[in-house]
């Protein structure tokens, strides 16, 4: 991440015996892993990238393979694609820093809705509570950016939202 931009990086699996894979190269700054529900697809991006890429998975060996688009639907040029999750339904959510938005795709990659927040810089989205029905969302708290002075009071928060749906347990392999 100092390296802004830099596609010097790469994707990983760690499995249980602590054995390290290596899955992809060229990427600058590897964000939002998540997966269908039936772990059939596994979701990926670089943020700095604009796109959001989906595999096919395979959950016994961890494997993945056939990259291709997901979406860059809703995504202006410039802006970065980081934390993703999957909700009940398979629809992705996925955070749009500096744009301050978050988007739901449908599985077929298409824009389902869109959420303004009221900070420019959301990082990440995830299910939890008790039932995984409230929306997590993290915002940066660094650097205060002149272009978005309304992030002073709010930059750094978690926001919780209720009423878009369920998120589910994860199951990231069969693998032991």
């Amino acid at each position: 991440d100092t390296r802004h931009g830099q596609a010097d990086g790469a994707l990983y699996r760690l499995d249980p015996d602590l054995s390290v894979h290596q899955l992809g190269t060229g990427f600058a700054l590897s964000n939002g892993p998540c997966w269908s529900p039936d772990g059939s697809t596994f979701y990926f991006s670089d943020t700095f990238s604009g796109e959001i890429w989906a595999y096919d998975y395979d959950l016994e060996t961890g494997n993945i393979a056939n990259r291709r688009t997901f979406t860059k639907e809703g995504i202006t040029p410039g802006v970065a694609t980081d934390g993703s999750t999957v909700d009940a339904e398979g629809f992705l959510w996925n955070a749009q820093v500096y744009q301050g938005k978050l988007c739901r795709y449908a599985p077929d990659g298409r824009l389902d809705r869109v959420i303004d927040m009221p900070v420019k810089k959301v990082t990440s989205v995830i299910f939890g509570g008790p039932e995984l029905d409230v929306l997590y969302v993290t915002s940066m708290t660094k650097p205060p950016l002149p272009q978005f002075p309304g992030d002073n009071v709010l930059r750094g928060s978690v926001f919780a939202i209720r009423g878009l749906g369920v998120g589910r347990a994860i199951r990231f392999s069969n693998k032991r």
